[in-house]
C-alpha cells in the first residue's frame, strides 16, 4: 500500500504565487517537510522537477510524492493486531492493555511499534512508526498512527487546535454525584525520576471533561473528553477530585474488579488531512472492563 501522491491545479486565484507559499496555505505542509521533499526530488508542477521559489500559472498541476525515503530501526515481530482502520496515509489499532506503545530502549520487543512495523513490513514497507495518540501500558484502546510525515503533521495540527476528538471510558471508585462537568487542574511532575504526576499551580494546563454514563452504589461509568493530552491526565485528575479510577495502583488502589486501571479509549474524531472528510472510529468496552460494570449492574439490580 504505497501512498497515492498529494496534487493540486492551480486556479486564477493562484496566478503569480510562489509554490512554497501553495504548499504552506494549501496542502498545509510545514516547512520542515517541505524542505525533505525538496532533498528527494518529490516536487513536481506539470511532471518536471521544480524549485519552490516557481511562481504559477493558472492550470498549474502540482504533484507531491510524500512518500519519502526513511528507516525504521523498530525489531518488526509477529504479535496479532486488532486493526480498526488503516488507509494510506493512517492505521487505528485497538490496543490490548498490558502493552506498551513504543519500546523503553533500543532492540526492546513486545510493544505496539513491534507489531506495526512487522505489518507494515509484510505490505512491503519502511516506514517510522508515528503514533498520533499514547496510551499508557494498562490502558486499553484506540491508537492512531501516521504513516508519513504529511499525516502525522495534518494530525498534529488538529491536536494544537483542539480539533480532535478523543473519548475515553473510565470506571472510578465512589458514586459521583454531578451528572457532568470539567476538571481545569494543571499537571506537573514533581520528580522526573519518578511517574507520577500531581495538580499543581506550576504544572502544565489541562482539562478533562466528562458525563455520566451510570451509576451503581460504590462506582461510577464515565465518559471522558480530554481537551489537553497531559501524561496520566484523566488519572491525575480523577484521583485529584476523589474518584480515581478502578484499579489504578499509581493514583488509587487495587480493585477486586479489575486488575488495571479500567480506561479505554473507545473514539477518534478526526477530519483527513488528505481528504477533508470527518473520520470516526468506535470500538466496545475492552472485555475485562465489559466484565466488571456488568458485574456492579447485576449487584445493583439484585439489592
Amino acid at each position: 500500500m504505497n501512498n497515492t501522491p498529494l496534487t493540486y491545479t492551480a486556479g486564477a486565484q493562484d496566478e503569480n504565487t510562489f509554490l512554497r507559499d501553495l504548499l504552506a496555505s494549501k496542502l498545509l505542509l510545514s516547512h520542515s517537510l517541505v524542505v525533505r521533499l525538496k532533498h528527494q526530488n518529490k516536487i513536481q508542477v506539470n511532471g518536471q522537477l521544480v524549485h519552490t521559489n516557481y511562481r504559477l500559472q493558472a492550470g498549474d498541476f502540482v504533484t507531491i510524492n510524500i512518500d519519502l525515503s526513511e528507516e525504521n530501526n523498530i525489531i518488526p515481530e509477529s504479535i496479532p493486531l486488532d486493526i480498526v482502520y488503516e488507509d494510506e496515509d493512517f492505521v487505528a489499532v485497538n490496543k490490548p492493555a498490558g502493552m506498551s506503545i513504543h519500546p523503553s530502549r533500543l532492540g526492546g520487543t513486545g510493544t505496539l511499534a513491534n507489531a506495526v512495523t512487522y505489518h507494515w513490513q509484510g505490505l512491503g514497507r519502511n516506514i517510522l512508526f508515528r503514533p498520533i495518540n499514547r496510551l499508557d501500558k494498562d490502558t486499553s484502546g484506540l491508537v492512531l498512527i501516521g504513516k508519513s510525515q504529511f499525516a502525522h503533521q495534518g494530525i498534529f495540527n488538529q491536536l494544537k487546535q483542539h480539533k480532535i476528538d478523543r473519548r475515553y471510558i473510565a470506571l472510578v471508585e465512589r458514586a459521583l454525584t454531578r451528572d457532568h462537568g470539567h476538571i481545569d487542574q494543571p499537571i506537573a511532575r514533581p520528580d522526573a525520576n519518578k511517574r507520577r504526576r500531581i495538580v499543581h499551580p506550576a504544572g502544565q494546563a489541562a482539562t478533562t471533561h466528562y458525563q455520566v454514563l451510570d451509576r451503581y452504589p460504590d462506582h461510577t461509568l464515565l465518559s471522558l473528553k480530554l481537551e489537553t493530552g497531559r501524561t496520566h491526565q484523566i488519572r491525575v485528575h480523577l484521583s485529584y477530585i476523589g474518584h480515581p479510577v478502578s484499579g489504578d495502583l499509581l493514583y488509587g488502589f487495587a480493585s477486586p474488579l479489575i486488575k488495571r486501571q479500567a480506561l479505554h479509549a473507545d473514539r477518534i474524531r478526526f477530519t483527513h488531512p488528505r481528504s477533508g472528510k470527518e473520520v470516526i472510529l468506535d470500538i466496545p468496552l475492552a472485555q475485562d472492563m465489559q466484565t466488571a460494570v456488568d458485574y456492579l449492574g447485576n449487584q445493583s439490580i439484585n439489592r
